[in-house]
């Protein structure tokens, strides 16, 4: 199904203040099932994301959106400006888990890495590679993984998902 992903990128804050906020400059990622993410860029700008659209379409108000979760995560930035805001739509499988496999002997795939592809997909790559060369023990655990579909067939899919996203948004407020 496909989830939209976007990110905003404050103004420059200065050295002092982006420190202040990450002091170790790492890449964070929450623990929500709807997640927030955020860094640091070398210009000293903060980057923050937001998985926020399960309908498939992009929503209008996204940068008010992104900046309450934001300020929410870092008060100090509420009168700080957005200067860039960008984003786009990953898939995600039902069970969250990346969906690996073969069709037949040859076709290798490669999907639904639901928010973690950038740190999964160099590493699924190499998965690949390996059942190619012949060393397919590592890639077979993936492909072993059970896959459902989204329920509620073509027609009634996508407002299961808004539903059900939103029971897991409002679990995450509380």
């Amino acid at each position: 199904m496909p989830v939209g992903t976007y990110i905003v990128a404050t103004e420059e804050l200065g050295k002092e203040l982006a420190e202040s906020l990450l002091p170790r400059r790492s890449a964070v990622s929450d623990t929500n099932f709807v997640l927030d993410y955020f860094r640091l860029s070398a210009d000293h700008r903060l980057l923050f994301g937001a998985g926020d659209s399960y309908s498939g379409k992009t929503p209008a108000n996204l940068v008010e959106r992104i900046r309450r979760r934001m300020v929410a995560v870092f008060p100090q930035l509420a009168d700080v400006g957005i200067d860039y805001a960008w984003g786009g739509f990953i898939d995600i499988s039902m069970n969250r888990a990346p969906d690996i496999g073969r069709l037949g002997s040859n076709i290798y795939y490669m999907q639904g890495f639901s928010g973690h592809g950038l740190a999964f997909t160099g590493m699924a790559g190499l998965l690949v590679a390996e059942a190619i060369a012949g060393q397919a023990e590592r890639f077979d655990i993936f492909a072993r993984i059970k896959h459902a579909p989204f329920p509620g067939g073509t027609l009634l899919r996508t407002p299961a998902l808004v539903l059900g996203m939103l029971y897991f948004q409002m679990r995450d407020m509380f």
